[in-house]
């Protein structure tokens, strides 16, 4: 439990010391310089030390599959609040994100998620939604990866839920490639409903792009299918 804590410590220092002074400057380099990314490397450096803070010991593969040039839609199955630093810090990619709307109104995040190309997700309004959706689409066309957990809740066993179709609807609306992402064991570091974090090894694995052609809005179905059996097979369960 103290390890549990000592994450919360360590994550309200990082916001302080890293985050308020990196959020500030790349303002500034965006307002005036046109500097886009800036705040990418010290955020992936933080989040990095969040999770060996948690005790994730981190083992990477599959970033070989990936085109460093190339803007994906990254799906990974969700156990634990440790995989959107995971993905945001060890893919090899800057990768914005989808966010509840009401993570917007915490002060800190509402001035940095901008920055890191986080789409804000209205998910009680249907409208709202669909123009989150759509701006996603725009990041994707101007380069920017982003990542989405469909499942839309963590898995306490590992067992990987039904996908929600909103991600894939934004890839196939930009054109750009799907990335499944495979997460195996932050469920056993920090756990869902538990105020504890045990150190462990944690596994994050990159499978091959999957292509859209062929894919549109009426056949989502089908892709949505391919790509959650791709993951699920690939899922330590209890």
């Amino acid at each position: 439990m103290l390890r549990y804590y000592w994450t919360l410590v360590v994550a309200f220092l990082l916001l302080v010391f890293i985050g308020v002074p990196i959020i500030t400057i790349g303002h500034i380099l965006r307002k005036f310089f046109g500097v886009e990314d800036f705040i990418f490397p010290p955020a992936k450096f933080g989040l990095r030390v969040y999770l060996r803070a948690a005790g994730a010991r981190v083992h990477v593969s599959g970033l070989e599959h990936l085109d460093r040039d190339q803007a994906y839609v990254f799906i990974a199955n969700h156990q634990s609040n440790l995989d959107p630093p995971l993905l945001f810090s060890y893919l090899g990619h800057n990768v914005g994100a989808f966010a509840k709307i009401e993570l917007f109104r915490i002060p800190i995040m509402k001035q940095g998620f901008p920055l890191a190309h986080v789409v804000p997700v209205d998910r009680g309004n249907r409208e709202r939604a669909a123009r989150s959706a759509r701006r996603g689409a725009d990041e994707l066309r101007r380069g920017h990866s982003l990542m989405a957990f469909p499942e839309g809740t963590r898995s306490v066993d590992g067992r990987v839920k039904e996908f929600k179709k909103g991600a894939f609807y934004m890839a196939i609306e930009a054109g750009v490639p799907i990335v499944p992402v495979v997460i195996n064991d932050t469920r056993l570091v920090m756990r869902k409903g538990e105020k504890r974090a045990v150190p462990g090894d944690v596994y994050l694995e990159a499978l091959p792009p999957v292509s859209l052609e062929g894919y549109t809005t009426e056949n989502a179905g089908e892709l949505i299918k391919r790509v959650r059996d791709l993951i699920a097979a690939r899922v330590w369960t209890d």
